[in-house]
């Protein structure tokens, strides 16, 4: 269970990337968000935004091999 759930017009984060809340489709687990620049909306996992930025490294799945590299 997440320990934060956003709501519509809230501010927070999506990784380091400050972010705004426009839908919550809690039925999926997810939520959609808009950049707050206004350029880019998406659906995300609800688990994946928080209150604080996180600068946490992260590899790339793509490393791993697949079909589109």
């Amino acid at each position: 269970m997440a320990e934060y759930l956003p709501r519509i017009g809230e501010k927070c984060y999506y990784m380091h990337r400050e972010v705004i809340v426009i839908d919550v489709l809690d039925f999926f687990h997810l939520v959609k968000i808009k950049d707050l620049s206004g350029k880019y909306s998406v659906c995300v996992d609800k688990c994946t935004l928080t209150r604080k930025p996180d600068f946490v490294n992260t590899i790339s799945l793509r490393l791993f091999g697949g079909e589109n590299k």
